[in-house]
């Protein structure tokens, strides 16, 4: 069933959280960030949501209070944003017990993931996966850095956050493992080429729920 987790935004207005539950006992819980302008009805993030539902999984899909509310997200949000993400996770663990747990976070989501991986001891056994990050920002490479959880990046190639360097010094910091597509940009489109795009996607998803 279709239900909302109801809690409140880091300045006290409602703030609900997309969460499918289970008839029966789930086979686990996808905890799912978006980005900061892609949601949760981006392919990279509705196809591996649909998937494990189908699958028998719990998800839980997270809103963010400066997007309910209208604003761009800046430095002074980053604290109340986190809490939020705090609070729904706790919430949800609290709500039912689940034999397993993994996370997914699109850009903005997959800075989330990182400080939550290193954050919470609920999650340190979770697989973490993290599309198209920062890399190269404050807000991803040493968040992940001091985490030790199995870990996925997908990227691509025309990503303007894709760099080299800094996925080989990130990689020295700790194994991860890397989907990265030619050509493709910070949505996992490859520009002018539609079959291409699809292909993206699928292999990104694909990835993920092997993963």
């Amino acid at each position: 069933d279709l239900t909302s987790l109801g809690l409140q935004t880091s300045d006290g207005r409602p703030l609900a959280h997309k969460f499918y539950r289970q008839a029966g006992d789930p086979a686990g819980l996808l905890i799912a960030f978006p980005g900061n302008h892609y949601g949760m009805d981006g392919p990279l993030l509705y196809y591996p949501c649909e998937m494990l539902q189908a699958a028998g999984w719990d998800t839980l899909a997270l809103s963010y209070g400066f997007q309910t509310a209208g604003q761009e997200l800046g430095d002074e949000a980053l604290p109340g944003l986190v809490g939020e993400c705090t609070a729904a996770l706790h919430a949800a663990l609290n709500a039912r017990s689940y034999p397993r747990l993994a996370l997914l976070g699109k850009s903005l989501g997959a800075g989330l993931v990182a400080y939550l991986c290193g954050a919470e001891a609920a999650l340190a056994g979770a697989p973490a996966v993290c599309l198209t990050p920062a890399l190269g920002t404050p807000l991803f490479d040493p968040l992940l850095a001091r985490t030790s959880q199995p870990a996925l990046l997908a990227m691509g190639t025309a990503d303007r956050f894709y760099d080299p360097q800094a996925l080989e010094r990130l990689k020295a910091a700790r194994p991860f493992e890397l989907v990265l597509v030619e050509g493709a940009d910070h949505s996992m489109d490859v520009p002018g080429d539609l079959a291409a795009s699809v292909r993206a996607v699928q292999q990104v998803v694909t990835a993920v729920l092997e993963f």
